[in-house]
This record gives C-alpha cells, sequence and structure tokens, in this order.
C-alpha cells in the first residue's frame, strides 16, 4: 500500500520532470515543513510551486506561500493531480475566508513564457 507521502512525493517528481522539459531549473525541497515543494527557475521567471493531490491548500499554508512569493518577485504556484496529468494554478490573492473560493486562476507555462502576469 501507497502511504500518503509517497503518493505526494511522486507528484512532486511528476511535476518536477514536466517543469524541466519546460526548461526550468527545478529544485526540491524534501519533506513536508516547508512552505515550497519545488522552486522552478528560468531567466527571469521563479515559480514557486506547492504539490497537492487534491489541489487545495489550507489557508495558512496558502498564505505562507502567497506572502514568500510577494517578497521575492515569485510566482506562486499550486500544481493540482488530475485522473491524466496535473494542472497548475497561480495563485492571485491571500485566502483570508476558510471555506471561501480559492482565489486562483488556471495558468499555462506557455503564458509565462510569453510574460503574462495578470
Amino acid at each position: 500500500m501507497t502511504s500518503n507521502y509517497e503518493k505526494g512525493r511522486a507528484l512532486e517528481h511528476r511535476v518536477r520532470a514536466h517543469l524541466r522539459e519546460e526548461g526550468y531549473e527545478v529544485l526540491r525541497t524534501a519533506g513536508s515543513k516547508s512552505k515550497v515543494d519545488l522552486v522552478a527557475i528560468k531567466p527571469g521567471q521563479i515559480l514557486l510551486v506547492q504539490c497537492k493531490r487534491s489541489g487545495a491548500l489550507p489557508p495558512a499554508e496558502w498564505n505562507a506561500l502567497w506572502d514568500l512569493a510577494q517578497m521575492i518577485g515569485a510566482v506562486p504556484v499550486l500544481a493540482e493531480q488530475l485522473p491524466r496529468g496535473r494542472r497548475y494554478w497561480r495563485l492571485t490573492a491571500r485566502k483570508d475566508r476558510p471555506g471561501a473560493r480559492q482565489p486562483y486562476v488556471e495558468l499555462t507555462l506557455d503564458e509565462l513564457a510569453a510574460g503574462v502576469t495578470a
């Protein structure tokens, strides 16, 4: 039986591989105590990526990721596991109300490469 940790780690590895295919240098922060699972870097771009199979982050984790990204000028990203593949979400604001809709928009790496950040 595969543990939740192993499933999460496998998602991190898949996302890391995909980002590398897209030309990013990717650093993985092992363990579940970090605000960020992956740091993906391209010239002029830094992505701070949190990988979640459920596609949801509790407010404290969400805000920690958002605040760190704002502090260093990075793009905060939530990578969600889908039945086939993954989806990327760009966080657009802090998450201040539990149960409220997550403030994010779907992100394609192509739009980042084109310089679209809004």
